[in-house]
Formats: structure tokens, sequence, C-alpha cells
């Protein structure tokens, strides 16, 4: 577990970044990992201190396997509310979404065989301009392309945003998905400039390591290309 802000921490239990945040009411966890990650994340919350007990909300920042697939495992320890967007809430319940992108098919298709899913029953909806019992103080962002219900989570006063698959920081390297990753690559473009649009200090993505200084500025030169 790494510390990246007051309340805020990077969970490294799983393939995709998995973040713990403290609320005022108990602790929220952004992404779950992949279907066999639940173990090893209850593992290296309680081992710095916290307990599962204390997780009062699950927020998926989108319905892939890697973020969406360590849900399952972790409600079989410890109930709570899912929260989704209604774009991909219907996936992360176990209806199979067609993508647009072939390539986005084949690999959806290998990785199910290799990771069996297992959804879930009920999944809360949420939106933009939402907020969530436990984390007042952070906003849900809509960040669609790379899938249609794709959301982050920002907070102004730490100047911080957990934005999912929306950029990725692969190698260290600041990008937007690729196209034959995304559902909408036209989308996933204007989701980069939404983000960039932010007063942003730390940008956490779901792979890749954590932005933690002046990420408003390199989210801008990474964009700089594409104008």
């Amino acid at each position: 577990m790494q510390r990246l802000r007051r309340g805020l921490y990077l969970l490294e239990s799983a393939l995709a970044n998995c973040y713990l945040i403290e609320g005022t009411h108990g602790l929220t966890l952004f992404d779950t990992g992949q279907p066999s990650a639940a173990s090893a994340l209850i593992a290296e919350i309680e081992r710095n201190g916290f307990s599962i007990r204390d997780i009062e909300a699950i927020v998926l920042s989108h319905c892939h396997f890697d973020h969406a697939g360590g849900a399952r495992g972790l409600l079989e320890r410890h109930r709570v509310k899912v929260y989704a967007h209604p774009a991909d809430a219907s996936a992360v319940k176990g209806e199979v979404r067609r993508p647009r992108s072939l390539g986005m098919r084949l690999w959806t298709s290998f990785l199910r065989l290799r990771w069996p899913y297992r959804p879930l029953e009920v999944v809360v909806p949420i939106d933009e301009g939402e907020t969530l019992r436990p984390l007042p103080q952070w906003q849900v962002l809509r960040l669609p392309g790379h899938t249609p219900g794709s959301i982050g989570l920002f907070q102004p006063g730490e100047k911080a945003l957990l934005c999912g698959d929306a950029l990725n920081n692969r190698h260290g390297r600041l990008a937007v998905p690729g196209d034959v990753h995304c559902d909408d690559p036209v989308q996933a473009r204007e989701s980069a400039r939404k983000i960039a649009a932010l007063d942003l200090e730390v940008l956490a993505c779901g792979h890749g390591p954590v932005v933690l200084s002046r990420a408003g500025l390199k989210v801008h030169d990474l964009l700089a290309p594409l104008t």
C-alpha cells in the first residue's frame, strides 16, 4: 500500500490499480481488480492497519474484468453497496455487452476464458453530479470512451483524480487508451480533454504509476499533439 495524499492510498495487489479512500463515514474502495484479486486485496488492506469491515462502499470505474472482477469475492466477505454508471451496470451484472472494436471483442473473450467473471446481482447506479455518503468531498465525473459508463472520482481540495482507464500511465508514459481499446475513441479523447480542464495535481490511473505532482500540466502536454 502506498499513501498518496491524506486519506488516499494505492493498493498494489491486483492487475489494475485499486484505491482506498478514507471518508467521513468509513472507507471507500475504488475498483476491485481481477476476479482472483479479492483475497490479496483484503490481506493488503488489513496488513496496513485497516479492516475490510470499515469499507462502506465500492465504486467501479468501469465494467472491465480487471477493475470490476474482484467485487464478488469482496462482497462474500463483507456486504456493501457497489456503485457503477448505468451504462456499464448491465455488464457488471453479467450481461455480455458486445464491444464495438474487434480488438476489444477478442481481448475480452480471451480474458473471460482465463479469469472467469463472477457477476454481481445488484449494482447501484451513480452519475456525474452525485456524491456518495462516505465521500461528500469527492465528485463523480463521467469519462466515457474506454467504455460507455467509465467514471472517475475527483477531490477538488486535494486536486486529485482517480480516472480508471480514461487515461493510463503504463511504464510512466501518460496516454489516452488506443482506439482498439476504446468503445468510442472520439469520446475517449473528449474525456481526456475534460480531465485536462481540471485543476489537477494528482492523477491516479488504472494502470501505471500515480502522477503525484503537476498532473494537469502533464495531461496538457499529452493532448497538445491532438489539438
